[in-house]
């Protein structure tokens, strides 16, 4: 009768209604792991993420397994000031088509490849919890104005780009911009979304924010 294909469909409509209810929690696990996975390993150390091809895996999806630290490029921060990972410091093409003309390299690990082209500093520092990093900020900072006074652009790189550089990116940005950790924090998660400096750098952050803006 109608009415029981009425009551048939009726039910189809509840039973494709809760499929879709059920699978929507699923995608959105997914997708929350898939964030969580890429930046997890680094939250508290900046070593290389061991990165193992999957048994029986052509070589063709080999851009499937570079960490999400180490896909695209620098990106831009300010006009001049571009920050990365040490793979992306090694990517000559990638630097040029960023216009970079130097690199403020904050680990004590990844090579400067290029000095004979491009000027370069080191900061070498560790990623952990007992490392004075805010000692480098005045050093770091005079390193970037100075780049950008001659008409340069310059890359901020440690190990994944994510800890030592993005510490750096920030001190900058609270110290020229004038802007508090919370507001230079947010500008440069909008631009590269894997930053997480570890708990005792956000500290020295805290700290070097009253420094700026209470004086």
């Amino acid at each position: 009768s109608a009415s029981a294909m009425g009551l048939e469909t009726a039910r189809e409509l509840e039973g494709a209604a809760l499929g879709a209810l059920l699978r929507e929690p699923r995608e959105a696990e997914r997708t929350g792991f898939d964030g969580f996975q890429a930046c997890c390993p680094d939250l508290c150390s900046e070593g290389p993420a061991p990165v193992l091809p999957p048994t029986g895996t052509e070589s063709s999806s080999s851009d499937l397994r570079v960490p999400v630290y180490d896909q695209g490029g620098p990106v831009e921060i300010l006009p001049f000031l571009y920050l990365g990972s040490c793979s992306h410091s090694s990517d000559l093409q990638g630097l040029r088509a960023c216009g970079i003309t130097a690199v403020l390299n904050v680990s004590a690990s990844c090579p400067n490849h290029f000095e004979g082209l491009l000027r370069y500093k080191s900061i070498p520092v560790e990623d952990n919890q007992m490392v004075e990093i805010s000692a480098w900020f005045q050093e770091a900072i005079s390193f970037i104005d100075s780049v950008k006074s001659s008409g340069g652009r310059v890359l901020v790189h440690c190990q994944a780009g994510i800890s030592r550089s993005a510490t750096i990116c920030l001190a900058y940005l609270i110290q020229s911009r004038r802007v508090r950790l919370d507001e230079a924090f947010d500008f440069v998660k909008q631009r590269r979304g894997v930053i997480s400096p570890n708990f005792s750098f956000m500290g020295q952050l805290l700290q070097f924010e009253t420094q700026v803006l209470c004086h």
